[in-house]
């Protein structure tokens, strides 16, 4: 049977497990230091609360666990075949299990992960969102960094936003992404493999430049960094943004 997963960034996971034990009538299944996990039965959920991986009281992802590899690719090849954007990763180890997965991602940039655990391990293993520590995947810059790379013809800068969240607000002079067809998009953006890329979201909780940007990684760009604030720390360092028509709105 699948179940529905929801994973939220919580501040004190003890605290996290006295509450929901009471509110979902079940001990944690797993508990460790900084993340626990619930399995309902009715209705079918896993909720998993992790410290530490992002703002407290936020979606850290969502998804659906499976019973078998077989699902999780039967599932992949079903919204791929639908044009959703599909990320597959390697077997690897996180959450105190070994798992097989893949992610999509919706239009606001929400991470939805399609998996099946095939052993539980005692090391939390990697991020929930891939297997390479994300500051050594897409390495973080600083505004004043962003800000001469606008400057700089020879750096392509992405929205990675949404188109949602584009419209709302963006930073002039930047190459907005869709989340379907990344690879196709940067080869008519990006000259070269190894071109300077920065790829940037709405701020640090948004995962839209993870996505894209690891996409890009799988794709052969060699150089490429994130800004990790958003247009939540252009703007509050003083700096203009943009709306969707192109309007000039400061913070």
């Amino acid at each position: 049977m699948s179940r529905f997963q929801l994973s939220l960034n919580v501040s004190d996971v003890d605290a996290s497990v006295e509450f929901y034990s009471k509110l979902l009538g079940v001990k944690p299944a797993k508990h460790r230091d900084g993340y626990a996990n619930f399995i309902v039965e009715d209705p079918p959920l896993k909720l998993i609360v992790i410290e530490a991986e992002g703002e407290s009281g936020s979606i850290n992802h969502v998804g659906i666990e499976y019973e078998s590899g077989d699902e999780v690719a039967s599932q992949t090849q079903r919204i791929a075949e639908l044009e959703l954007p599909v990320k597959v990763d390697d077997p690897h180890t996180c959450c105190f299990a070994t798992q097989e997965k893949a992610w999509t991602i919706d239009a606001d940039g929400i991470p939805w992960e399609l998996y099946t655990v095939v052993d539980d391990t005692e090391h939390f293993g990697a991020n929930p969102h891939g297997g390479t520590p994300l500051d050594v995947l897409l390495p973080p810059v600083s505004v004043e960094e962003l800000e001469a790379a606008l400057e700089d013809p020879n750096v392509v800068v992405i929205d990675a936003q949404g188109d949602d969240s584009y419209g709302t607000a963006h930073i002039a002079g930047t190459n907005h992404f869709d989340f379907n067809g990344v690879a196709e998009q940067a080869a008519t953006t990006i000259a070269s493999k190894d071109q300077r890329v920065l790829v940037y979201c709405t701020d640090k909780d948004c995962l839209g430049a993870e996505f894209v940007g690891t996409l890009l990684v799988e794709a052969g760009y060699s150089n490429v960094g994130r800004f990790p604030g958003g247009v939540e720390d252009w703007a509050a360092s003083g700096r203009t943004v943009e709306t969707g028509s192109g309007v000039s709105a400061s913070s």
